[in-house]
């Protein structure tokens, strides 16, 4: 089961790297987030990390309305937003196994806040938080292909954070 949660954990890093890489989110970016959030679910469950899981079920489902919502140009409602985030709490409840749980209900919270999210530097931040726990959780839980791909966001939001939020900001203060 551990190296077939390994192939399956791969397989999604590497769909969910491609992913990053897509220009419209609207479309393509959104379905392909689906299938990460399918697999990434298998390569949780099959490890026996329930809390993982169950953020990955709730992370679809986020991903589903969110698609719905991005197809017809429309914001997801605030009230979906902090729907999702209750419902990721009660279920962190009953999937809590150990401190590090709260690692993968702190990831689903920020995924809901991230999704709803439409400032581009907030989204950034949330991403750098999201990004890091994954990479811990993962390793803790010996999910270690997904802890790469975890990684590798976290390296991205890094490098963005620098590009778009500390040196625009130092260019704009130059040209003033």
């Amino acid at each position: 089961m551990d190296i077939l949660a390994q192939i399956i954990g791969l397989i999604a890093s590497i769909i969910m790297i491609a992913a990053i890489q897509v220009k419209d989110k609207k479309k393509l970016y959104l379905i392909l987030n689906i299938l990460v959030k399918v697999l990434y679910e298998l390569n949780f469950l099959l490890l026996n990390a329930y809390s993982g899981t169950i953020t990955q079920v709730i992370g679809l489902v986020i991903t589903i309305v969110a698609y719905i919502y991005t197809k017809k140009d429309l914001n997801i409602p605030k009230y979906l937003t902090f729907a999702f985030i209750v419902v990721t709490l009660i279920s962190g409840i009953f999937t809590y196994n150990n401190i590090y749980s709260l690692m993968a209900i702190c990831c689903g919270i920020t995924y809901a806040l991230i999704v709803a999210c439409k400032n581009m530097k907030t989204i950034r931040k949330l991403n750098l938080v999201q990004s890091l726990l994954w990479t811990i959780y993962d390793l803790i839980i010996n999910a270690y292909t997904a802890s790469i791909s975890s990684a590798f966001v976290f390296i991205s939001t890094v490098i963005a954070i620098f590009r778009y939020d500390i040196l625009k900001r130092n260019e704009s203060k130059y040209n003033e």
